[in-house]
Formats: C-alpha cells, structure tokens, sequence
C-alpha cells in the first residue's frame, strides 16, 4: 500500500499518536509498550523499524485479548504424553543423550531468523502430521476451556527438537492463525540444563516458565511476546506447539492483517535521538534481541531496572487448573480469595484426565479470566 494511502486510512479511521489506550489498558501493559515504542524510534535501519512498529503494534493494540493475563499452565492427558514421547524416543541415539536426524520422521529445521545458533544447533523436527492434526483435534477443549471462547484449529508442529548452543528470540505470531496457543512439552535430555520460555503478560511481568514433560503453557502467542532467549545447553529439548483461531465470524483476518499496517504512526521512519537509559533494542527479521543486557532481555538481567517485574515458575502443572497471575509460583497453589470466574457452565470439559470430557463435566476447579474480551 503506498504510505499517502496507508496514512489517509489511517487519518480515517481515527487512528492517534499517541494511542489514547491500549488493549487491554492496564498500568503494565502501558509500561511495557511505552518503552518499547521509545525503543523503536531509535532503530536505524529502516526495514528493521518499519517491522518492529508491525509486530509492537499489533500486540499493543490491534489483536484482541482473550484472556485476562494472556497465559496460564496445566497439565496434559498423560495418554497423549506417552504417545507423543514414545515418538520421540523412537529416535533417540547414543542412549538417550541425543536425536538421530536421519531417523523416522525427522529432519533437520531450515534456518529462521528468530532461532539462533550455529549450523549445528539448528533443531531437528520430528514430524507426523496425522497424528499431529489427530493431538490439535483432540486438545481443542482444553484450548476452549482457556480462552473461553470457540475455536477452530490451525496447525500443530513438531515435535521441535531444540539442541545445545541454540535459542529463541522474543516474538510474536501470525495474528490470523496463531492465536489461542500451547506449548507442550514432550521430552529433553538428562544433560539438558533448565531453560524457561518466556512470556510477557497483560499486567507488565516478564514470566519465566519451567515447564517438565506433560506440562503444557496456554498463551496468547500473536499478542504476548515470547521466546527462549537464554542460550540452551544440552542435548535436547522437546515440545510440540499448537495453535488455533477463534471460530467467531467476526473474528476477521484480511481487516486484522490491514489494520496492523494502517496503526503504525506517521513517524515511524524518523530517527530519533539516542534516549539516555533506553537499552539498545535490535531486530533480527522480526523478532528482537536487547544485546546489552545479559539473556539478550533486559527483564532477565537481575542488574537492570526491568527485572524487577519478573516471575519464576515451576511445573509441574496441577492437573484439572490453570495456573497463572495470582497463583504461588513455586508451590502453584491458588490464592486464597481466588474464586472460579468466567467458566461457560461446564459446556467445555476442563477434566485433564479425559480430553473434551462431558457436557456436565465442569471446569476442574480453577480458572482465572473474564468471560469477556477485555
């Protein structure tokens, strides 16, 4: 779209610099997208600015939030997780300790920018795309359960095999498919040392999740920045990701794709002046990395300023909860004056030891989140 169009549709539209709020609007949320919005304009390079303003402001303000805090952790049926690892140990060589890639369903990944590493370190993919879309099938409940509303299923990859030397920096996803999102964890070495995804939530805290095998991370993924930017050591570490669509017909993907575009600011390609106290915020396609502070993020770096809002937690999951905001994140109990809200009446079974369980089955005991789009 030539930017004279992009910005009279902008100017249309009612689009203002700055946006008067957020979605969600909470303290948090502002925060964290107030420096990054600083960071941006800092960019030099032009096609590296103009995809950052993309991806910021499509989290920022054009997805929609589903949930109230844009993740939660629980426990998956232990069925599905014997199955999907005995995929996975069907390749394993040299007992145990690492994947053959030349074995049964595998193959090296081709190279993406948002995973870095030597040749080497590439992840190794092991797939079966029948059984992967039988699994995204199967878990739609627990999804639904969640996010509390209806979905339909995208696409299940996977097994990725993640290897030593390699990580993955803080992202997005596709906002037209990957919306309503799990990481499953599968399996990873006994070499392998703790290496917790990532999330940034609705509230402004930067989550750190270890997750153990059969737990699975709900998450927001084309709304909350993710990733694994520590650098991983060991010899694997496994995980199938998942991802869903609101089954809503208003949930509309060429305006979602246009208005992305049509929201960045009329500034976008101006250089600002260095701003003091402003770490570096570099891409690499579209994803980013902070090389200053240490883990490539300054909300694990315990000498920045921006760590103070950071949270550690634990798996494994409480089967039949969601864990999340609120939650012990080391003992994962739930507070106190937590009660049950926004369930839909038991019409989506939350039971984890019966994938969809019955129309009488309830919820499990504990979810957090509003029943409506905040």
């Amino acid at each position: 779209m030539p930017e004279n169009d992009r910005l009279e549709q902008r100017q249309q539209k009612g689009y203002q610099w700055p946006p008067p709020f957020l979605v969600p609007n909470t303290d948090g949320w502002n925060r964290i997208m107030t420096r990054r919005f600083d960071q941006i304009s800092r960019i030099r390079s032009r096609e590296d600015k103009w995809n950052a303003w993309v991806a910021v402001m499509t989290s920022a303000l054009i997805a929609t939030n589903y949930t109230e805090n844009g993740w939660g952790l629980t426990r998956a049926p232990d069925h599905i997780t014997e199955r999907l690892q005995q995929r996975l140990n069907a390749t394993l060589i040299e007992e145990g300790k690492r994947i053959d890639p030349s074995g049964k369903y595998t193959r090296t990944e081709h190279f993406v920018p948002v995973i870095e590493g030597e040749d080497h370190a590439r992840p190794i993919m092991i797939t079966n795309a029948t059984d992967n879309q039988a699994i995204l099938e199967d878990m739609k409940p627990f999804f639904e359960w969640w996010a509390g509303i209806d979905l339909v299923p995208s696409i299940a990859y996977g097994i990725r095999a993640y290897r030593n030397d390699s990580n993955l920096l803080m992202h997005i996803d596709k906002a037209t498919s990957h919306v309503i999102s799990g990481i499953y964890h599968v399996g990873r070495s006994e070499d392998a040392q703790p290496w917790p995804i990532v999330i940034e939530d609705f509230h402004g805290n930067t989550n750190q999740v270890y997750l153990t095998p059969g737990d699975i991370l709900f998450y927001e993924s084309s709304k909350c920045f993710h990733g694994r930017p520590q650098t991983f050591y060991g010899g694997y570490y496994a995980s199938l990701f998942m991802h869903y669509a609101p089954a809503s017909p208003d949930f509309d993907r060429e305006k979602l794709t246009q208005e992305t575009h049509i929201s960045v600011p009329p500034h976008w390609h101006v250089d600002f002046p260095p701003q003091e106290g402003l770490d570096e915020f570099v891409m690499v396609g579209t994803s980013f990395k902070e090389p200053n502070c240490k883990n490539l993020l300054c909300s694990l770096d315990e000498t920045s300023e921006q760590s103070k809002n950071t949270v550690r937690w634990y798996g494994p999951a409480p089967k039949g909860m969601i864990v999340t905001n609120g939650w012990d994140p080391s003992t994962m109990e739930p507070p106190k004056e937590w009660v049950e809200k926004g369930y839909d009446g038991g019409k989506r079974g939350g039971d984890s030891t019966s994938v969809g369980g019955d129309a009488d089955g309830g919820g499990g005991g504990a979810r957090k989140g509003g029943e409506d789009e905040l």
